[in-house]
This record gives structure tokens, sequence and C-alpha cells, in this order.
């Protein structure tokens, strides 16, 4: 491109410059390694700002003197914690592995506190506090298999 930049008329050289540039970028938008990287800086980054999140909830609880609330926060935060260092570390498999699993309890817990309490403020709670954990993780666990599949693509290209 920068050898044709010479030949491009004066006129047409920043309409050439936005091609080149829209080019490049889309190229390396769609390559596989890039979208690897996204993919793991998100799942990350995201457990970490979920962990953060979870961590001001429990501070929050502890002003109220809400103890099983505040428990429930810091061991969410610590599991999203864990999760965050398992997939820096050993990458998707980690955040299938982790995620599954919770995923599993987390709806029984839902589904015992739905259908075996009586509808209080106290168990709406729990219950929209599990639910939010239940979309973060089933969005993880996506984003996870789907980055885990472009892998085997991206090792075909090479």
């Amino acid at each position: 491109m920068a050898a044709e930049f010479d030949h491009v008329p004066e006129a047409a050289r920043w309409r050439f410059v936005a091609g080149c540039l829209f080019a490049a970028v889309t190229e390396r938008m769609i390559c596989p390694a890039f979208l690897h990287e996204v993919a793991r800086s998100v799942l990350v980054g995201g457990a970490m700002v979920w962990a953060a999140l979870n961590i001001r909830f429990a501070g929050r609880m502890s002003v109220t003197d809400t103890f099983a609330l505040e428990v429930f926060g810091y061991g969410t935060a610590l599991l999203f914690v864990v999760g965050a260092i398992a997939t820096a570390r050993f990458g998707y498999r980690a955040t299938i592995s982790l995620a599954a699993p919770l995923i599993a309890v987390l709806t029984l817990a839902a589904t015992m506190i739905w259908l075996g309490l009586s509808p209080t403020p106290m168990s709406k709670l729990y219950l929209a506090l599990i639910v939010e954990d239940l979309v973060i993780l089933m969005f993880a666990l996506a984003l996870a298999g789907f980055a885990a599949r472009l892998t085997p693509f991206r090792q075909r290209l090479n």
C-alpha cells in the first residue's frame, strides 16, 4: 500500500488512506488470533470486574448487618477471581470446567429457593443474586466455547 500511495492522484489520497486503514482493521479483526486474545481478555477482565462488584456488594451488606449476604458476596467474588486466574493460566478449558458445575449448583439453588421458600423480600434478593450470577456464567461459558472452537481453526491456518 505504501508503494501504491505515490501513484494515487493528490485529490484521491485521503480516500485511498481511509480504504487502506479500513482493509487493515478489517483483516485484523477477523483474524482468529485477534479474536482469541479479545475473548480471553473479556473473560479474565469480566470476571475481575464481576468480583469487584460482588466485593462492593458484600461491603455494603456488612453495614446493614446481614452476615449471610455478606458471605454470599465475598464467596461469589472469590469464585470469580479463581475463575479469572484459572482462565488466564490454563485457558478456555478452565472456564468451561469451572463454570459448568457452578451453573448446575446455582440452578439447583435457585430452584430450591423458588419452589421451597415462601416469597419474602430476602428470598427474592437471593434469587435475584443467583440469577445474575447464572447469566454472567452462561455468557462466559458461551464465549469460552466459541473461542475454544476458534483455536483449532487457528492452528490449521498456521
